[in-house]
């Protein structure tokens, strides 16, 4: 399946999909702002209680949203709903522990300097220890690269087609892409591959391994991290398991043409900005190339006739992004950060920027996700016309969203 048999559903004109066609949600990295996608699920499930997607995908911290509605059985509204128990009680420390050293990025150098203790330092910023046990709880898997039971379950009796995960081989620079449940179409070149595989704790831990500020996972014999660090197609995944309709979940803001334009920093900028353009250059802005070069490539094929377009089909695409910056609003809360994470992201000056997208990352803090949350309900309830349209289904009241 070629990216050019994709069809964009615009916001303005929404086309019907074909009702055969295979449903996929995508779920892109933000870290706690994953939270937002939480919220525009609560928002479809209480108006299509019984939606299925048929093929999961998920990337960096979106991951952890897609392994549990791969894994969990029940309808959407079930899942969901437990999805909000557990993004409503999360907090910092049940994802991660500070690590003691500001030296990570320099373990190369230190390790000709003090052999017998670099054995002992650690590999990341942030430990992610306690989000790793915490997913071992959820997923019931009693120890490491034990398969995700809950997924083949799903399989089995048909309830998803296709899981898959991307993370990036620190070893050879290669995107790889997890597939559970489905052949691939093909998938190969210089900087990605596809694997067929069991999905396993490890797999989510890496797909959401923040580079330098969480440490590398192993799978098998290799170390993985981030999946959106090198991945510039992210809606490729769902294309190749053979979907025909997308939901795309971003936890980025479009800003306007007059929001761009306004200097978020003054004089000089801190680390905390240089950043927090890298992460958005990496993790959220992709997913925009991604779906404007899917709209023009689907121009040229609809231009073809029928007969000569190789039997290709279109592929309908509905993107749900924020309707505020989610980065902006974790200033609101940064006091509400462990002391030790609040330190480190004050001394990269995170207060002398108005979108501290850095922080917004690290918010695991009950107060912000439970607003993003809201906000991601409210975004699809905004959006309800255009989300019948493309679903092909009539809503249920809109009371039972609350």
């Amino acid at each position: 399946m070629a990216l050019s048999e994709i069809h964009l559903a615009s916001n303005l004109a929404p086309i019907r999909p074909e009702p055969a066609g295979e449903l996929a949600v995508m779920l892109t990295g933000g870290g706690a702002r994953a939270a937002y996608q939480v919220g525009l699920l609560l928002g479809l499930a209480g108006h299509f209680p019984d939606l299925r997607f048929d093929i999961i995908t998920g990337v960096s911290a979106g991951a952890i949203n897609a392994i549990f509605l791969a894994a969990k059985e029940g309808s959407l509204a079930k899942k969901t709903e437990s999805l909000r128990e557990l993004w409503s009680e999360l907090e910092c420390e049940h994802v991660f522990r500070a690590n003691l050293s500001t030296f990570v990025p320099f373990r190369s150098a230190l390790k000709f300097l003090l052999p017998r203790r670099y054995s002992r330092w650690p590999h990341g910023l942030l430990n992610s220890g306690p989000l790793a046990e915490l997913l071992r709880r959820i997923f019931n898997t009693p120890y490491r690269g034990a398969p995700i039971e809950g997924i083949r379950h799903n399989l089995i009796h048909g309830d998803i087609k296709a899981v898959a995960l991307i993370t990036l081989d620190y070893s050879t620079g290669q995107s790889v892409r997890w597939v559970q449940g489905r052949r691939i179409d093909v998938f190969e070149g210089p900087n990605r591959r596809s694997a067929q595989t069991e999905l396993t704790v490890e797999h989510v831990l890496a797909s959401a391994a923040l580079p330098f500020v969480f440490p590398a996972v192993r799978i098998g014999n290799a170390w993985h991290g981030d999946g959106g660090i090198r991945l510039s197609a992210p809606l490729s995944s769902p294309v190749h398991l053979g979907a025909r309709r997308i939901i795309a979940m971003s936890t980025g803001y479009q800003r306007t043409m007059d929001e761009a334009n306004i200097p978020e920093v003054t004089g000089y900028p801190p680390a905390a900005q240089v950043i927090g353009q890298l992460i958005n250059a990496v993790f959220l802005d992709v997913i925009d190339e991604d779906v404007q070069r899917m709209a023009r490539m689907n121009d040229m094929i609809r231009k073809l006739d029928p007969a000569d377009r190789g039997g290709f089909k279109p592929i309908d695409l509905l993107v749900l992004r924020p309707s505020r910056d989610l980065g902006k609003l974790a200033g609101e809360f940064e006091k509400y950060l462990p002391p030790s994470v609040k330190v480190f992201t004050r001394a990269l000056g995170a207060r002398e920027t108005e979108s501290s997208d850095l922080v917004s990352m690290l918010m695991f803090e009950p107060r912000y996700t439970r607003l993003l949350m809201e906000i991601g309900i409210g975004d699809v309830e905004s959006r309800l016309d255009e989300l019948r349209a493309f679903i092909g289904a009539e809503a249920t009241p809109a009371e039972s969203v609350m």
